[in-house]
């Protein structure tokens, strides 16, 4: 059990709240969307991997789907449908993502898709979602190309901070602590390029002169850690950015406690609530952790009655997915109720610069690129007594304001 307090308890609370910013996107045409008369059923799909490497991240999100529109539902449903959720299990592989995007559209006459884990599968469904025209929202893959692009795709949401908004929470942790002999140790693919890559420029934009000692790139899913471990602590790092993340967090947290690579460096990573669940007295206390959707800080009496009643359900806590997927779903809610329309063209109209009342809180979604402006939740692992569940938390005090990360929004053509 790693019991210490290293870095100083006041480091970073919830960050990253946008300003407003003017709509600037692309207009959007048809859509296949299904609609017409009350009465029937109007299909949704999910494509989360359920079962391989990114299955930690995909159950919990559908079961965040499953809950709201199990609650819609007895409610009497959307514009006087029900709700049908359909799940396709893209199990981690963007070709079988490819296959189910479409199917989602073609068999299944999906209304919206809410989509997969990793940015390796995003790639395929927002491929289809633009060709079709039919809305899909992003709660978990995050690479900042799905909205930063001149290929801007009007149907598609993202409702996660993206690969720009969340190294930049960590390069704030890195500038606060005076890190600069840093190693980084991330996924090879796209998203775990990506994340690197927007957490060194967030370092240089915050003026931070810093040395890169060494970089590590591990395969997503891979069963031991031992050769970058050993690399990183041969370089001597004052810390380490991790993007890593799942149950390759879990395994490399584990491995790291081992060779006690936390007595000799820090390290930054996505310790989310499902990660914190699984390390339970084997987190790195003291070590700085991040999430993206941190409904565990809330000291909210809803939030708590929202996460007991998905543990009484499901036999586990919510992770930061579930809150995320919760938000999403209301998205598409408020976007049907304001068009009074499932269309796909309408719905996507009607969500554009919308401000979204959800549980935790209103959010805003980019007019010009679709981003949501939402937080960011960073503070020190610790340990969390007399809480209504029995994992690590965070310390935060720390926040950050959108205008150092980006400002303004791009141009579409």
């Amino acid at each position: 059990m790693i019991v210490k307090e290293k870095v100083a308890a006041g480091v970073l609370g919830t960050l990253l709240s946008a300003g407003t910013l003017a709509g600037c996107g692309a207009t959007p045409s048809t859509t296949s969307s299904s609609g017409g008369s009350t009465g029937g059923t109007v299909t949704i799909v999910s494509l989360r991997g359920t079962s391989g490497p990114t299955a930690s991240l995909g159950v919990p999100g559908n079961n965040a789907l499953q809950t709201e529109v199990n609650a819609l539902n007895a409610k009497g449903g959307l514009l006087g449908k029900k709700i049908k959720l359909v799940f396709l299990n893209t199990q981690g592989s963007p070709n079988i993502a490819s296959t189910d995007a479409r199917q989602a559209v073609l068999s299944y006459h999906a209304a919206a898709m809410f989509g997969g884990v990793s940015s390796g599968d995003g790639v395929y469904e927002e491929a289809v979602a633009k060709k079709y025209k039919t809305i899909l929202f992003s709660y978990t893959f995050s690479d900042a190309v799905f909205t930063r692009t001149s290929d801007f795709t009007p149907y598609f949401f993202s409702v996660v901070p993206n690969t720009n908004m969340e190294p930049m929470a960590a390069a704030l942790a890195f500038k606060k602590e005076g890190w600069t002999r840093i190693y980084t140790i991330s996924p090879n693919y796209n998203y775990g390029r990506a994340e690197v890559t927007g957490f060194l420029n967030a370092l240089t934009k915050l003026g931070v002169h810093y040395t890169l000692l060494g970089q590590q790139w591990p395969a997503l899913g891979a069963s031991n850690f031992t050769s970058n471990i050993s690399a990183i602590l041969a370089a001597h790092p004052q810390a380490v950015y991790g993007g890593i993340f799942g149950t390759d967090l879990v395994t490399f947290t584990k491995e790291a406690e081992g060779y006690g690579l936390y007595n000799k460096t820090h390290f930054v990573a996505q310790y989310g609530a499902i990660d914190l669940q699984a390390l339970g007295n084997s987190a790195p206390y003291g070590e700085i952790g991040y999430a993206r959707g941190g409904w565990w800080t809330f000291n909210n009496p809803k939030v708590i009655a929202w996460a007991k009643a998905y543990h009484a359900k499901y036999g586990t806590w919510p992770s930061s997915f579930t809150m995320l997927g919760t938000m999403a779903f209301d998205a598409w809610v408020y976007g049907v109720k304001t068009a009074h329309s499932f269309d796909s063209t309408k719905v996507s109209q009607a969500i554009a610069g919308a401000t979204i009342p959800t549980l935790f809180g209103p959010y805003t979604i980019r007019g010009c690129d679709h981003q949501a402006e939402i937080p960011e939740y960073i503070g020190v692992l610790s340990k969390n007594p007399g809480a209504y569940y029995n994992f690590a938390t965070y310390s935060p005090t720390f926040n950050a304001s959108w205008d150092k990360i980006e400002q303004g929004c791009p141009t579409h053509q």
